[in-house]
């Protein structure tokens, strides 16, 4: 079994602080390809809402973002600039993108194993996989959510 990255005692970086509390339209949506057939008239009177602290932050008081830096982690859909819902009471587990401090830097990287011991892994292939038994590594918590804008 490979040995889990334990937390470390820093201070974190933002707190998760609540976004408005202002609930934003949600629309349902029917069909695999969107609107399909012909929408019921009771669907006008089902008020429905999206609160997005209640969607992405599940332990409020565990939570933090962060913005990311760099391409290492392109494949894996987080981009430079990237919002990211950070969650530090979340075990971490094989396959979770994590957030650590390793060797006094701050990295995103994914908990996998490499050549049968865990590591700490990019989607880059000019990245070389981290080992976690060699050196000083703390994890800050899981990555929940990455928040991506379209539009700069």
């Amino acid at each position: 079994m490979p040995s889990q990255p334990t937390y470390c005692a820093t201070t974190m970086v933002a707190t998760a602080l609540p976004l408005t509390s202002q609930p934003l339209p949600f629309p349902m949506l029917y069909g695999r390809a969107g609107f399909s057939g012909f929408p019921s008239p009771a669907q006008d009177y089902e008020p429905r809402t999206l609160d997005l602290n209640e969607r992405l932050i599940k332990h409020p008081n565990h939570t933090f973002y962060l913005t990311a830096t760099g391409d290492s982690m392109e494949g894996w859909g987080i981009f430079e600039g990237d919002l990211l819902v950070v969650d530090r009471s979340i075990p971490p587990r094989l396959g979770h993108i994590l957030v650590a401090m390793f060797e006094e830097e701050v990295l995103i990287k994914r908990y996998a194993l490499y050549q049968g011991t865990p590591h700490l892994c990019s989607a880059h292939p000019h990245y070389p996989p981290l080992p976690l038994a060699e050196t000083d590594c703390q994890l800050w918590g899981v990555v929940r959510a990455v928040v991506h804008e379209y539009l700069p």
